[in-house]
C-alpha cells in the first residue's frame, strides 16, 4: 500500500472515530423502538388496525371448531386408528397431570392447588363428548387450553381415548 493511500485511510479513520464513539456511547438513549414480534404488531395492512374478530362468515383453516351455543357433537368414530392416535396424544399432553390411567395422579398433579380431574371416574364419564372437547379447546381452571397444540381431529381422538379409561375395580 502506498503512502498516499495509507495517509488517506488514517485521515478517514480519525474523522469517523468521534462519530463512531459517540454512537456507541449514546446507543442506550438514542435507541429506536422496533417491535420484532409479529403477533404483537398493531398493523394488519397499511394504516389498518388489528382485526379483533374474524370477518363475517370466515371459517378457520382447520374447519369449524365449535358451532353455535350447544355442545359440539363428536364427528370421529372411536375406531382403532382414532384410539391409537388419542392414546399417543393423551400420553404427550394429558398424562403429566391426569396420569396414564386418567386418575388425576400424574407426576405434576401434586404441584396444583386442586387435584386434576379423575378422567376415569363417574364425573368425567357422565359428561358429554362435546363438554370434554370444550375443556380441551378452552381449558378449565388451572388446565391450559390445548387449542394451539392439538388440531380439531386430534382433540376428538383424545376425547375418544378418554372414553376408554375406566376406574380400576381392584379385582385381579
Amino acid at each position: 500500500m502506498n503512502m498516499r493511500t495509507r495517509r488517506g485511510l488514517i485521515i478517514i479513520a480519525l474523522l469517523l472515530s468521534p462519530f463512531i464513539i459517540g454512537l456507541l456511547l449514546t446507543y442506550q438513549w438514542v435507541r429506536i423502538p422496533f417491535d420484532t414480534d409479529m403477533a404483537e404488531n398493531m398493523a394488519v395492512d397499511y394504516q389498518e388496525g388489528p382485526r379483533l374478530s374474524p370477518p363475517q362468515g370466515a371459517i378457520p383453516i382447520q374447519g369449524e371448531a365449535v358451532l353455535g351455543d350447544e355442545f359440539p357433537i363428536n364427528p370421529i368414530t372411536p375406531d382403532d386408528t382414532s384410539l391409537q392416535r388419542g392414546q399417543i396424544l393423551y400420553d404427550v399432553h394429558c398424562a403429566l397431570c391426569h396420569g396414564l390411567q386418567g386418575l388425576g395422579d400424574g407426576p405434576l398433579a401434586e404441584h396444583f392447588q386442586r387435584i386434576p380431574v379423575d378422567l376415569a371416574g363417574s364425573a368425567a364419564v357422565n359428561e358429554f363428548d362435546g363438554s370434554l372437547y370444550l375443556v380441551i379447546l378452552q381449558g378449565f381452571g388451572q388446565m391450559p387450553s390445548l387449542s394451539e397444540n392439538l388440531t380439531i381431529r386430534e382433540r376428538w381422538d383424545v376425547v375418544n381415548y378418554v372414553r376408554t379409561l375406566t376406574e380400576p375395580t381392584g379385582i385381579k
